[in-house]
């Protein structure tokens, strides 16, 4: 709904129908990223982490059907369309060069710092731009007042 200058606070949504699956199941995962989704109504179709007892726990929470045993097997799965990645930094570029070879994958959400180092963040990119893929990475948090205290 737009405000007397015309203004929206967000873009609207275009589709609610592609289906995520979400890698991690930590805090981010678990309590910013599924809250959202939910609220915003985009549906999670599964869920992996690095333990399958974790993710199961995580899924039962927020209704998520489908858990699979390992990152690599939710990558596979050709239900997916929108990867969610909140792993650690040194995993996740192996992970999401595997996500770029699935034709089934038309976007990534991956979690700062993209990569350990700037010259393989840049690398992973380039690599999704040439997939012709979207790649994000989310900076939540990036101007609130405790990123200013630190630096």
């Amino acid at each position: 709904m737009a405000d007397s200058k015309g203004f929206t606070p967000d873009p609207p949504i275009r589709s609610r129908g592609l289906k995520i699956g979400c890698v991690g199941a930590g805090m981010i995962m678990a309590e910013c990223h599924l809250a959202a989704y939910k609220e915003a109504g985009f549906p999670v179709a599964s869920i992996a982490s690095r333990t399958r007892d974790h993710a199961a726990a995580v899924a039962e929470r927020w209704g998520i059907a489908k858990v699979h045993d390992t990152p690599e097997a939710l990558i596979a799965d050709p239900e997916i369309e929108i990867l969610d990645l909140a792993y650690p930094p040194d995993q996740q570029p192996d992970l999401i060069r595997l996500a770029l070879k699935q034709p089934h994958i038309k976007g990534i959400l991956a979690q700062k710092p993209l990569s350990l180092t700037l010259d393989e963040a840049i690398a992973v990119r380039d690599e999704a731009e040439a997939a012709g893929k979207v790649l994000s990475v989310n900076q939540n948090m990036r101007y609130d007042q405790s990123m200013r205290v630190l630096k």
